[in-house]
């Protein structure tokens, strides 16, 4: 496969000697040549300083990633994720924290059982001027090919004023067309997301790798040179999404976790569906890299969050299989 890579979070400065070690160890012994670090909040950027988290990775650590990265034939891509996932539970992101104007609902209970996670409003004036400096911090720190936008499980969306009469599919299509035009027209870079909005419920998939509040009409409003990363982490006998998406016209990767079995299939319908856009497999953690670094490389023996050792046995497996 033409792309072979892991997600990773970076969670402040502490996160830098291990996205080292992964970008000039580990990634390139496992035959990975893609890296999506998601920075979110946790990089000093001199626009916004507001929107950064304690003790952030600045610009010179950035840089110097990059540079071992691409030394050891690894693209880095880094991650903002964008629109929903403002919260996690009660405890807010640094964006909302420094601008809750920007709250699509922020009269919302959050400690109702069916809340998840906060959005941010993709029609209020002042965010995309805000964001899009972020954008650019990063990929000045980065000098990279590629930007992922996240944009997964966006479940609060159309809630505020400004939103509330215009439909879930054009809300997140506006998002979508909002970060390419500053992306790839302005900055020339690869546009990447997570793909589970785009995806209606009459595919078979759960609520969290498909849409269940509109947004899935999106698919038809976007340009598709943009990268969707398919994610799916259980078995399935079949994905339909893979062929649903290169029917749409998009470049696609598939993106597994940790159960092998999920993984293989995942892998086997990738091939199946070659085509020219189909272009790759992108393993997730969803641990910070240190957690996983130490794990890979026996270091770390009693990891404190107890599936890490089968996020190690998936990364390996996805890295394998895509190669062969």
């Amino acid at each position: 496969m033409k792309l072979r890579g892991i997600h990773v979070e970076a969670r402040g400065r502490r996160a830098v000697p291990a996205v080292e070690r992964l970008v000039t160890e580990i990634a390139p012994v496992l035959g990975l040549n893609w890296v999506v670090v998601q920075i979110d909040g946790s990089f000093a950027y001199a626009s916004h300083q507001e929107v950064s988290g304690a003790d952030p990775m600045n610009k010179e650590e950035a840089k110097r990633l990059a540079r071992l990265a691409r030394d050891n034939g690894v693209h880095l891509v880094p991650m903002y994720n964008c629109l929903g996932h403002q919260s996690w539970g009660k405890r807010t992101g640094s964006l909302l924290r420094a601008h809750p104007e920007f709250n699509e609902s922020p009269d919302v209970d959050t400690s109702a059982p069916d809340f998840y996670c906060y959005s941010w409003c993709p029609n209020h004036p002042d965010v995309n001027p805000l964001i899009f400096d972020l954008f650019d911090e990063l990929l000045d720190a980065f000098e990279p090919d590629a930007f992922h936008v996240g944009m997964d499980e966006v479940f609060i969306i159309g809630r505020c004023p400004r939103c509330r009469n215009s439909s879930p599919a054009e809300l997140f299509a506006k998002a979508v067309n909002d970060y390419h035009a500053h992306l790839v027209e302005r900055r020339g870079v690869q546009m990447q997301l997570w793909g589970d909005r785009l995806l209606p419920r009459e595919l078979g998939f759960s609520h969290w790798e498909s849409s269940e509040n509109g947004t899935e009409g999106a698919a038809d409003l976007v340009p598709k040179d943009i990268l969707v990363c398919d994610w799916h982490y259980h078995l399935m006998q079949d994905y339909p999404s893979v062929k649903y998406f290169l029917d749409k016209g998009f470049l696609v990767c598939t993106s597994g976790w940790k159960e092998p079995a999920a993984i293989r299939r995942l892998i086997e319908v990738s091939r199946r569906e070659a085509a020219p856009r189909m272009l790759g497999y992108l393993g997730t953690t969803w641990c910070g890299v240190g957690e996983f670094v130490g794990a890979i490389t026996g270091e770390l023996q009693d990891p404190t969050i107890a599936y890490v050792p089968d996020v190690v046995s998936g990364v390996k497996l996805g890295a394998a299989l895509a190669q062969g």
